[in-house]
């Protein structure tokens, strides 16, 4: 009995990791420079469609846009208010699309730690 439920714990926690997506971004220059003209980049994990993608940017509408290339893959996000605010409203998108950590200059890093990184 106590095989089958640590077995049954291993097969749940794997299938919690294989949800947690990964996004790339920037160079850390090019990250200094959104934080002046607010205009970020972010390529999503593979498999997000464009529904999907522009259904989660909708609910944001007030603090920025995104543009979505479904084929490459690539996130545009233009801020309306280029302020830390808004910007931690850029984790609640990512996280509505799955995404769990964000990759630096190979650097992988969780949200929180992209936030306050290269956001705030």
């Amino acid at each position: 009995m106590k095989t089958l439920f640590f077995t049954l714990m291993a097969v749940i926690g794997c299938s919690f990791a294989s949800f947690s997506q990964v996004a790339t971004t920037q160079t850390k220059m090019e990250l200094n420079a959104s934080k002046s003209n607010g205009k970020y980049v972010f390529m999503m994990p593979a498999g997000l469609n464009k529904d999907d993608v522009m259904k989660n940017a909708a609910y944001y509408v007030h603090y920025f846009t995104v543009g979505y290339n479904e084929k490459s893959g690539q996130a545009k996000v233009d801020m309306v208010n280029n302020d830390e605010k808004s910007r931690r409203v850029i984790l609640r998108f990512l996280m509505s699309c799955g995404v769990r950590s964000v990759v630096v200059e190979g650097q992988t890093m969780n949200l929180e730690d992209f936030y306050s990184t290269h956001l705030q």
